[in-house]
């Protein structure tokens, strides 16, 4: 016994699988690889160097062409092939993966006589709504067979049907449905065992370009739109008109012929498109109309400026979903969120401006489908004219500057006080022109007793306002005939405009009321309030003849923010 279990155990060792024999045919065997990627990696090499000094031609015609010849002759055993679209590389019969591109070695592959079954690709060769038609690419052993089968993806392994073993490489699935997507299986058997496999998703139906093709759209008026459809194939289309937010149903499909034109297609909407063969259906084929481009406005100017106002011309358009028909355009003046006014064929014209300043002016323009565009301009008033002045109502600012002022080379900023039937055009200078200076209680005044002496007081104060006023009204300027009748007679703000001289005043025995109050004692007074030109940073000489609670004569000195003082 003891000797039967030394033999086993030295049969063993000598010619069991990990026995010295084994051994050494394993280790000679991993050297003859060993030996043949070495040889092969240095042709590779060369091949490498000679592509880059090889000038006759690129290195895509080089490793192409010239790959195979220039190895053959460094190595005659060595052999390049392409299999199932990879390409592989032999020598003395063990095979290695080939990057062509470099070039240089993968890994390796085995050898010609032991490599195993494989499967390298299923191709479509065909597919209708209904069949699939495939071929493989494969390394078969002799005795090897095929098994093609198919199932629906979301179907189980075991739902495989048309299941067919043979030999041919190509294999055609019927009685097929679409829209669907199917799972084909191939497998390569030898002696009944699988040997390996490979499968391919397949859509029946599926949208594929240029099978299904729209138009350009075209824009047919507000809202609507309208494009054509066709088809590379021989099947009838149908399309259906859905919004943005919805999908097709099953009964809104229409068929149209081929080429045909969906008209009153609506903004914001999707036109979906697909292929009908009996009760088999395409997948869809989606345009989306949306008009989401603004509208141009191709001019945006002024046509006509005055001292108080500017004339605008917008002009824009819109090739998609239009523009509207009426209120087109909107105006705004110096960024104001609120339209100052709309017009429909692009005019406009801003009123009530101030002369010679400048102005920011906005257009903007909103197409059918509410796509805004802007454009601003900037624009300056013109100065004020003699003729302006006449047109220009309450509360304005206008730049002057007319002959009969004492200071002609200066362009004076005024305020029209009034401009009507009862005062006539009346303005008061926002910028000094002159000081004057007015003394309160002045000494050289006459008068025996305080209310006399006062009135004195006021009637010098008044008389030397108005003067003053009057110098700046020159007679004997060559175009004083053009401003007479406008500018009349300067008065001093708050004296009678219809007697602006000095009256004396009278009271009696026994009382100290006054009598002759100005017309314009308060309203001058309001108004200059009311438009905002009584600041703390301009002194204006408001005379006035009026009674108060001391029955006092005053001259309101207003852009001290006093008010009334005595004289």
């Amino acid at each position: 016994m003891i000797l039967i279990i030394l033999a086993t155990i030295s049969i063993n060792i000598i010619f069991g699988n990990n026995g010295l024999i084994t051994s050494a045919k394993k280790g000679k065997l991993e050297q003859e690889i060993a030996e043949a990627r070495e040889r092969l990696s240095l042709v590779l090499a060369d091949a490498h160097t000679e592509k880059i000094t090889t000038t006759e031609m690129t290195q895509e015609e080089f490793l192409a062409n010239e790959l195979e010849r220039f190895v053959k002759k460094q190595e005659a055993n060595a052999n390049i092939f392409n299999e199932g679209g990879k390409d592989y590389i032999s020598l003395n019969g063990y095979i290695f993966v080939l990057n062509r591109s470099v070039p240089e070695l993968g890994e390796y592959d085995g050898t010609e006589a032991n490599r195993p079954p494989r499967i390298y690709s299923i191709n479509v060769d065909n597919k209708t709504f209904t069949e699939i038609t495939v071929n493989i690419q494969a390394r078969m052993p002799e005795g090897a067979t095929l098994r093609y089968s198919i199932k629906k993806l979301a179907e189980e392994d075991t739902a495989y049907t048309q299941v067919e073993e043979k030999t041919d490489l190509t294999n055609t699935f019927e009685g097929l449905t679409s829209p669907e997507t199917y799972r084909i299986r191939v497998e390569i058997l030898v002696n009944g065992e699988v040997q390996h496999t490979l499968t391919k998703d397949v859509r029946l139906g599926e949208y594929e370009k240029g099978t299904i093709e729209f138009g350009i759209v075209t824009w047919q008026g507000v809202e609507t739109a309208s494009t054509t459809i066709t088809t590379s194939t021989t099947y009838q289309l149908q399309y259906q008109i859905v919004s943005e937010e919805n999908e097709p149903t099953d009964g809104g499909w229409k068929n149209i012929s081929n080429g045909g034109t969906i008209q009153n297609i609506p903004n914001k909407s999707s036109v979906y498109g697909r292929l009908v063969e009996g009760t088999n259906t395409s997948d869809y084929a989606v345009l989306v109309v949306k008009d989401e481009i603004k509208p141009k406005i191709n001019s945006f100017e002024a046509i006509e400026i005055t001292s108080n106002s500017i004339k605008v011309q917008a002009n824009a358009t819109d090739n998609e979903s239009g523009l509207p028909t009426t209120n087109t355009y909107k105006f705004y003046l110096d960024d104001e969120t609120e339209a100052k006014g709309t017009s429909t064929d692009g005019t406009y014209t801003y009123t009530n401006l101030n002369g010679l300043t400048g102005y920011k002016l906005r257009v903007e323009v909103y197409d059918n489908a509410g796509n805004k565009e802007e454009s601003t301009i900037n624009v300056t008033t013109k100065e004020v004219t003699i003729e302006d002045a006449l047109d220009i109502s309450d509360n304005q600012k206008i730049y002057v500057k007319i002959p009969n002022i004492k200071k002609p080379e200066e362009t004076i900023l005024c305020n029209v006080l009034y401009n009507d039937s009862t005062n006539g055009l009346q303005i008061i200078s926002v910028d000094s022109v002159e000081t004057v200076t007015l003394g309160y209680e002045d000494p050289t005044v006459e008068g025996t007793d305080y209310v006399t002496k006062a009135m004195n007081s006021y009637n010098n104060a008044i008389t030397t306002l108005n003067n003053k006023a009057k110098e700046y009204i020159d007679e004997e300027n060559e175009n004083y005939a053009l401003i007479k009748d406008i500018v009349k007679e300067a008065r001093s703000v708050g004296s009678n405009p219809t007697a602006p001289s000095a009256e004396a005043g009278y009271f009696t025995k026994y009382s100290y009321q006054l009598r002759d109050t100005d017309e314009n004692y308060s309203s001058d007074y309001s108004k200059m309030g009311a438009l905002g030109i009584s600041d703390s940073n301009t002194t204006y000489w408001l005379a006035s003849r009026g009674v108060d609670i001391n029955s006092y004569f005053c001259v309101r000195d207003v852009g001290s923010g006093y008010g009334p003082r005595s004289t």
